[in-house]
């Protein structure tokens, strides 16, 4: 074999061996959620899995339920009317919207779930099933976020 072969195969070689066994092997878990068997993997660099603030707690609609139930007087959304609106434009040419807003209104953590749920409720009086798919349309406002809990929800 002609040494200039022997030097470039080598280090190929080697790169390869090296590489695969410095790869981080996959911690999983296999997990069957919705009937499909899968594998859950988490973040190499923790040994134990993440833990819920409470117990019991594995769902977005779930952790959404216990939120409303500790904070249910709290403040959870607030929104500020437009009172005015201008139309500015800079230097280069560009123009932008100023706004010009009210104060906050604000809704606790148990009216937003008392929407939620009469939402959801309504959702079911009119026939949408669980697994069906619906879409949300709207500005990034309190009602998109409600309707977001509401699809969330297990039921």
């Amino acid at each position: 074999m002609s040494p200039y072969i022997f030097g470039v195969i080598l280090p190929l070689l080697v790169t390869l061996i090296v590489r695969n066994k410095n790869s981080p092997k996959r911690r999983g878990v296999p997990v069957e959620t919705g009937g499909e068997p899968g594998l859950t993997i988490r973040n190499r660099r923790f040994e134990s899995p993440v833990q819920s603030a409470w117990e019991g707690v594995t769902t977005l609609a779930e952790l959404f339920e216990e939120a409303c139930k500790t904070h249910a007087e709290g403040l959870f959304l607030g929104t500020r009317v437009i009172l005015a609106r201008e139309l500015e434009s800079g230097n280069d040419g560009r123009s932008f919207e100023k706004l010009h807003l009210g104060e906050y209104s604000w809704l606790s953590y148990d009216t937003v779930f008392d929407v939620v749920s009469g939402f959801a409720s309504g959702l079911a009086f009119l026939g949408h099933a669980r697994e069906e798919r619906a879409a949300i349309f709207a500005d990034t406002r309190q009602e998109w976020f409600m309707a977001l809990q509401v699809l969330l929800l297990p039921s």
